[in-house]
Order: C-alpha cells, then sequence, then structure tokens
C-alpha cells in the first residue's frame, strides 16, 4: 500500500503530525510520502492519502477547502483519513467527510503529543491492513 500524506503547511504543528503520522505509517511497513497540496494532482499514484490542514476559528482555510472540493472526485476514489490541528475542529468538516468519503477524522491541538498521533496513526495501518 502507499499512502500519501500531505498538509497545507510546510512547517508548524501540522506538518509535525504529519510527519509523526508518516513515521508511524512507514514502521507499519507501509509505502509514505510526505508532500504538499501540489501533489494531490498525483492521487491516482497512492491508494491512501492522509490530509491535515490548520483551521482557524474552527474553520479550515478558504484555500484549503478548495483545494480539497475541486479534487473530491479523485480523492473519493482513494482510501482518505484527514485531520485538523488549531484551535477546534472545522464547522465544514462533516460536509467534507461526506464528500471525499474519508474513513476517519481527527482534531488535534497544536500541543497534542506523540503517543495521541501514533494512536491515530495505528488506527490508519489497521484499516490499510483490512483493505490490503
Amino acid at each position: 500500500m502507499t499512502v500519501l500524506v500531505v498538509t497545507d503547511s510546510p512547517e508548524g504543528p501540522t506538518q509535525k503530525i504529519a510527519r509523526l503520522v508518516a513515521d508511524a505509517l512507514a514502521e507499519r511497513d507501509i509505502d509514505v510520502t510526505v508532500g504538499d497540496t501540489s501533489d494531490l494532482e498525483r492521487t491516482e499514484e497512492y491508494e491512501g492519502i492522509v490530509f491535515g490542514g490548520e483551521v482557524d476559528a474552527g474553520e479550515y482555510s478558504p484555500d484549503t477547502i478548495e483545494i480539497l472540493t475541486s479534487r473530491a472526485s479523485g480523492l473519493s476514489q482513494q482510501l482518505v483519513w484527514l485531520f485538523a490541528v488549531g484551535d477546534e475542529s472545522s464547522q465544514d468538516t462533516p460536509d467534507l467527510i461526506s464528500e471525499l468519503a474519508a474513513l476517519d477524522y481527527r482534531s488535534f491541538d497544536p500541543s497534542t503529543g506523540e503517543d495521541e498521533v501514533r494512536s491515530w496513526a495505528s488506527y490508519i495501518a489497521d484499516e490499510i491492513d483490512g483493505h490490503s
């Protein structure tokens, strides 16, 4: 299984969580690529996509929502997991989860510990194993 882990931010807590997820998946012998939103143009190269975005006032940025919804038809053909990092979960999340057919969504505080992130990554790896 090949998985693309993508964030809407090249640094900061979202990128830190993405790298923890990628490392945990790689430890389970899953082929992982960490990329940015431009890599979503190549979703057909991956069986799974993990997308993380920053939220402010409970919402993903308009640019992030546009990127995801404009690629919804391709993303909905893959296994998709979403996460948000910020002050609270995104109010747009239920619609986005449905549109992308995401298997799970997690909201993380910027100070979330490594164990919590790795636990979620383990859940993702178990889901991948179930689809392999």
